[in-house]
This record gives C-alpha cells, sequence and structure tokens, in this order.
C-alpha cells in the first residue's frame, strides 16, 4: 500500500515560480505602455488636433458665409434703389479687400 502524501501541500507552481511570472508580466506591461505612450499617443494627440481644427475651420466658413449673406441683406434694405446698389457696393467692398490682400502676398525671394 502506497504511503499517503501530505495533503497540505499543493501540486502547483511554487511561490518563486509565482513571484517570477508576475514579475515578468509586470515588465512585459511596462514595456508596452512605455512604448504605446511613446508612439501611438503623439499620433492621437495630433489627429484630434487635425479633426478639431478641421471643424473649426468648417464653422468658420459657416460663420463668415451667413456674416456676408447678412450684410448684403443689410445692404440691400438700407441703401435705396434696387438690388444692384448692393451688388455694387458690396462689390466694390469685396474688391478694395482683395487689392489689398494682393498688396500684402508674400512673394518670396526675388530673382534677376
Amino acid at each position: 500500500m502506497p504511503k499517503p502524501t501530505d495533503a497540505g501541500q499543493e501540486s502547483g507552481p511554487s511561490e518563486e515560480d509565482r513571484d517570477w511570472a508576475t514579475t515578468a508580466t509586470d515588465r512585459a506591461m511596462e514595456v508596452v505602455a512605455r512604448i504605446r505612450s511613446a508612439t501611438t499617443q503623439p499620433v492621437l494627440t495630433a489627429t484630434r488636433g487635425i479633426i478639431y481644427g478641421l471643424l473649426a475651420s468648417i464653422c468658420l466658413v459657416a460663420v463668415l458665409v451667413f456674416l456676408l449673406l447678412g450684410i448684403f441683406r443689410l445692404l440691400d434694405v438700407v441703401i435705396p434703389g434696387e438690388s444692384w446698389s448692393a451688388h455694387l457696393v458690396f462689390g466694390s467692398a469685396m474688391c478694395l479687400v482683395g487689392c489689398l490682400l494682393w498688396s500684402r502676398r508674400n512673394t518670396g525671394p526675388q530673382s534677376g
């Protein structure tokens, strides 16, 4: 008849083996977190900046269009005559703004 073994011992890994496994897992998680913070986080930040920038520019263009339409409608009501007078005033103002921006452009280095 075989001798009974000690019932208090477990047949699983020892305490040292468990500590080693925990340490190895923790180091692997630290390496993954470090790599992620160095690669993924800057990409996510840049992507958020691009998306929010595009959203802000689209909203700005919409506000600008509505503002210009409102100014035109105001000119059409305030200036006597038909709508051609509002077109004339508004078109002249836009031409002046265009000339101002054209004169302030950067042409780069002059060659020759």
